[in-house]
């Protein structure tokens, strides 16, 4: 057992940072619901029916960054038809002031109005209303939209994720959602729809403005824009059948193995020879290495000696230089392998133009291409497996995709603060996962499937010209470095998202890396780290034990009786039979297991123990004495089974 750390200390055990969470409001008008959340109206819904995920007032800079709001007064007025809220913000020195304003009332409506005007000329890539649909009851559904011109179409929200907007010219949509209907009118702008799964967004995003103007634009100095948007609700909910919740039980074997669990690695993320006796206990010896072929030679010296001590593998993500032929560069990286006795077992090169974003009927790159850079793989490393795809995310993946190679596997990576940074809709980017792997499983057919680097931080921009600089550890968009990573969440985040490969056939992925900004082991960096800058004996980070635990895992088993808003993954061993659960709700959960064994949970009562200790969980485990465990969140529970389930 550990000891329970006061309350300030507990947010920066569960999620890196000092900064406050916001303070969440529910209102209500009627049967009607929501969310104040941070000047954001969340989670608008009829009874336990979710029918809008979000409404908001971003206001974004020209590298598609969220500009953080001061918020200069802000009020919450109960009315005897509803509730109304308002926000008065500043952004950027007070270079725009914003207001919004949310009104619900019991007839089933609800209003939003944003306003901004500019102080001073202000250069913005999308300053005004996001609306974000939720997937459940959307994906794959019938819509009514109304166009600027007054023109009625029935349309089909996309079921595989679309790589264009699936919708354009929005004045008005219409679902119908369990036996509620659903009719949102737009004002102020042209709208348009995204399919924010591409990102890992658990949403659709309804927007302006439209993506084919021009970007960067700027709001003149004393001009103010405004927009509207009404909701009508109407109907009544299908009723939802509960009933007394199952144990969760691990079940018979599925036709498939976990993924092997990479490192993801490139300049500066490799740790000295101390550190590296530290990664060794860790059981993750793969290493996928960025490199160049003007940084190869260094790059492959140091991962070679890294290599050495882990008895590792080593795959390789080669970015090409655009203005030169493939072949050479890519020898030059082979001659490197060589000299550093390396041998790659997977590989794909990449034009380092194909590092940003293009919009599918977009003006794409000239000069190196993804089939120039695959054909000159094929000859430059004859023995390893090549591979094409993206070094981004899958938005990337989806609009530029590798038809008509014979490739050995296809590839991706993952950041989940490209639109949002707040703690649910970080969590929420997991309930996505499963449609991304889907959508390229459609795209890719039978081919192998391995990841890159999946995690919460953004690797790089492929949106604008830079990252999000974060020195001080906020929630904040677009950042390599993000405090959760440190933290409990990016544990319980890291095994969720494990957990979602079910039923996809990866062969592998990279959820961390040895140091950094998306390190296993607690090092120094460039940015501040609250309480680990404090304690020099921490060694490694929480998520260095949820991966510890599944490292060499074999066949995957099927489980039964999870919570729909707890992820769990559960493996063949060496040693028997292991389950690992997630709890990324935002609340407690409380379980009842069927499988005895011994058990251990992750929780910011044990964090210290934890992180002060690469071997923490084996004296952690210790024998199942209820059946019935609490889960906080964000936290992870490990379960190491006895072979025969004994019957509850």
């Amino acid at each position: 057992m550990g000891h329970s750390p006061d309350s300030a200390l507990r947010k920066v055990f569960e999620t890196g940072t000092n900064e406050p969470s916001s303070a969440a409001r529910t209102i209500a008008a009627g049967d009607i619901s929501a969310i104040i959340d941070a000047g954001a109206l969340r989670c608008v819904a009829y009874g336990p029916l979710e029918l809008v995920r979000q409404i908001d007032f971003p206001v974004r800079d020209q590298n598609w960054g969220t500009l953080p709001p001061k918020v200069t007064r802000e009020t919450f007025e109960e009315q005897p038809d509803g509730f109304r809220y308002q926000r008065h913000f500043e952004v950027d020195d007070g270079a725009l002031s914003c207001s919004v304003t949310y009104q619900l009332r019991s007839d089933g409506t609800v209003h939003a109005i944003g306003e901004a005007t500019a102080a001073r000329d202000f250069i913005t890539n999308r300053t005004g209303f996001t609306l974000l649909h939720p997937i459940a009851g959307v994906a794959g559904k019938p819509v009514v939209v109304t166009t600027s011109a007054g023109t009625v179409q029935a349309e089909t929200m996309p079921e595989t994720i679309s790589p264009a907007q699936p919708i354009k010219d929005i004045a008005g949509l219409a679902f119908s959602m369990d036996g509620v209907s659903l009719d949102i009118a737009f004002s102020g702008d042209v709208f348009e729809m995204e399919d924010q799964r591409n990102w890992s967004d658990a949403s659709f995003k309804t927007y302006s403005r439209p993506l084919v103007e021009p970007f960067a634009y700027v709001i003149k100095a004393g001009t103010t824009i405004r927009q509207d948007i009404h909701l009508r609700i109407t109907g009544r909910p299908v009723p939802v059948k509960t009933g007394e919740a199952e144990p969760v039980q691990i079940g018979p074997a599925l036709d498939e193995a976990l993924p092997d669990i990479l490192l993801a690695a490139q300049a500066g993320w490799l740790p000295d020879s101390a550190g590296t006796k530290v990664l060794a206990a860790s059981g993750l010896s793969a290493l996928l290495l960025r490199t160049t072929a003007d940084d190869a030679a260094t790059d492959l010296t140091r991962a070679g000696a890294a290599l050495q001590a882990l008895s590792g593998s080593l795959d390789l993500e080669i970015v090409l230089e655009d203005n030169a032929p493939a072949l050479p560069q890519l020898e030059r990286v082979a001659s490197a392998c060589r000299d550093a006795g390396c041998r790659p077992r997977h590989l794909i090169a990449l034009p380092k133009a194909y590092l940003k974003s293009y919009q599918p009927g977009g003006q794409w790159p000239d000069g190196l291409s993804p089939y120039d850079a695959y054909v000159a793989a094929r000859q430059a490393f004859p023995d390893a497996r090549i591979g094409s795809g993206m070094l981004s995310n899958f938005t990337e993946f989806n609009r530029c995709r590798p038809d008509g190679l014979p490739l050995d596997f296809m590839t991706h990576g993952n950041a989940a603060i490209v639109h949002a940074a707040d703690d649910a809709s970080v969590a929420q980017t997991i309930e996505t996962l499963p449609d991304i792997f889907r959508s390229a499983r459609a795209i890719g057919a039978n081919r192998s499937y391995r990841l890159g680097l999946a995690a919460i931080g953004m690797r790089s921009n492929p949106y604008g010209d830079a990252v999000s600089p974060n020195p001080d550890q906020i929630r904040l968009t677009m950042a390599t470095w993000d405090p959760r990573a440190r933290a409990l969440f990016g544990a319980a985040w890291a095994a969720a998202a494990l957990a979602k490969t079910e039923g996809f056939a990866i062969e592998a992925m990279a959820l961390t890396a040895p140091i950094g900004p998306f390190g296993i082991l607690a090092a120094p960096g460039p940015v501040a780290r609250p309480w680990f800058d404090d304690h020099e004996e921490a060694s490694v980070y929480p998520i260095f034990h949820a991966l510890r635990f599944v490292a060499g895992g074999g066949q995957r088993l099927q489980i039964t009786g999870i919570p729909t808003e707890l992820a769990a993954l559960a493996f063949a061993s060496k040693t028997g039979r292991r389950m690992m659960i997630a709890n990324l709700s935002g609340k407690p959960h409380r379980i009842r297991l069927a499988d005895t064994g011994r058990v251990a949970c992750l929780d910011a009562d044990r964090f210290e123990a934890a992180v002060t200790n690469p071997d923490w969980l084996d004296s952690a485990l210790t024998p199942v004495s209820t059946p019935f465990v609490d889960l906080a969140s964000p936290s992870v529970l490990f379960l190491e089974a006895e072979d025969t389930p004994k019957a509850q």
